[in-house]
């Protein structure tokens, strides 16, 4: 007999934990469950694309402190790469500008381009 799964659950979300089950040993299943639940808005198609439109809401709409405050939560739940990433995609965009970008709340240094 093979490995059983739910057929209730997205076949994304068992590749997922039979992934971090192999390459977490150390760790028990029901913490990585806690991790898949926590985590499971990454596993959702377009979520990176829905966190830029409701960042370029905020800054558009000129809601400095509701911008500020997505943006924590965001490197809070994904990371300051995250937010990096997210800030230089409305930069590119000409959303934002780049000297107003900030990372993890604070401005960031602007990165040399040669």
């Amino acid at each position: 007999m093979g490995p059983t799964r739910s057929a209730r659950l997205p076949q994304a979300l068992d590749e997922w934990f039979v992934e971090r089950l192999g390459r977490h040993q150390e760790r028990s299943p029901s913490e990585l469950l806690v991790q898949l639940i926590h985590g499971g808005l990454r596993l959702r198609e377009g979520y990176m694309a829905i966190h830029r439109r409701v960042l370029e809401q905020h800054a558009s709409s000129g809601e400095p402190e509701a911008y500020a405050a997505y943006l924590q939560c965001l490197a809070d739940t994904f990371g300051s790469d995250y937010v990096s990433h997210l800030e230089d995609w409305l930069v590119a965009d000409h959303v934002i500008d780049a000297s107003s970008a900030k990372k993890n709340g604070k401005p960031r240094q602007s990165a040399k381009r040669t």
